[in-house]
C-alpha cells in the first residue's frame, strides 16, 4: 500500500512510457513539419519547352 501512496523508490511505470510517447511524438512532428517546410520550400520545376515541328 505504500506504493500507491508515492512511497515507491522509481517512478511509475506509466507516467515515464507517457513521457517517452510524448516525447518521440514531438520529435517525430517536428521532424515531419521540417521536411513538409523543405518540400514546400522548393521552386516549381521548369515547365517543359514545346516542340518545334
Amino acid at each position: 500500500m505504500g506504493s500507491w501512496l508515492g512511497g515507491g523508490v522509481g517512478p511509475d511505470p506509466l507516467m515515464v512510457l507517457l513521457v517517452v510517447i510524448l516525447l518521440v511524438r514531438f520529435i517525430l512532428w517536428s521532424c515531419l513539419g521540417t521536411y513538409i517546410d523543405h518540400r514546400l520550400a522548393r521552386p516549381p520545376l521548369q515547365p517543359r519547352k514545346a516542340k518545334r515541328d
